[in-house]
């Protein structure tokens, strides 16, 4: 089993390669998204490349640690590395999914192992009217996405990989990154929608980061499970209304 350790204990190219192997369906999409960047492009690459890149900021943050004691939170690496899919393009040491990936792996071996960058001078032939468009384009997905995307809203609140929605859905994760970009199947509708109102729901009840904690923090009341498992067990309407209740202060006599 990867764990992200290994991402830091050898150089950058061995690291880089570990990432690579394992996501290999978001290296191959980068590698038709990033070239496509760097010249006049449309909304629609960047949405993608937002997505994937997202995607890949979530699987590397979520990988386990041997010492999580000694590394930032998961949220934490990656609401930073999040923010660093920004420059990806254009300071890649090449213009396709494993170049990108390469930037993602230096600036996690950076703020969660503490290693020198590598992936730092930005290329000399940057169109700067480009560059402000890309910017721009960049800051409209991020915001469609979190207002547009239940499932989306749901994993950054409850920090949710790919991985974790996949198990939750008795999925593969590579039908998760399709829901991300074309939206589930109908069937899944109502299984996403409860997870999303309930981390809506814990969100705005809860301090700042302590969604994520409740929903994996077993019960009595939910037979010794956590809401995850709750929700995984198909009981997700169930906890719906049991999550409403708690919050429900008309209730109370």
């Amino acid at each position: 089993m990867t764990v992200i350790e290994d991402l830091f204990e050898g150089d950058l190219a061995a690291g880089s390669e570990a990432a690579c192997e394992l996501l290999p369906d978001v290296v191959a999409a980068l590698d038709h998204l990033v070239p496509r960047l760097t010249a006049p492009a449309d909304r629609t690459t960047v949405r993608r490349y937002f997505v994937f890149t997202d995607a890949a900021a979530r699987a590397l943050t979520g990988l386990p640690a041997r010492c999580p004691e000694a590394i930032p939170a998961p949220v934490v690496m990656y609401g930073l590395l999040r923010r660093s899919c920004v420059e990806v393009p254009w300071v890649a040491p090449s213009c396709d999914g494993r170049g990108a990936l390469t930037v993602l792996v230096d600036r996690l071996r950076g703020f969660a192992g503490g290693l020198p960058q590598q992936c730092v001078q930005a290329r000399r032939d940057i169109d700067e009217h480009l560059f402000a468009w890309f910017l721009k384009a960049m800051a409209a997905a991020e915001h469609e996405q979190r207002s547009a995307s239940p499932l989306r809203r749901a994993m950054t609140t409850l920090d949710l990989s790919s991985s974790d929605i996949a198990e939750l859905m008795g999925v593969k994760r590579q039908a998760v990154e399709k829901w991300l970009l074309a939206g589930p199947p109908a069937d899944r509708i109502a299984k996403i929608g409860a997870l999303a109102e309930i981390a809506d729901i814990l969100s705005y009840r809860l301090r700042d980061g302590t969604a994520a904690v409740v929903v994996r923090r077993r019960a009595d009341g939910y037979g010794g499970r956590s809401m995850l498992e709750v929700i995984a067990d198909d009981d997700h309407e169930w906890l719906l209304r049991s999550v409403k209740d708690s919050f429900d202060y008309t209730r109370v006599a």
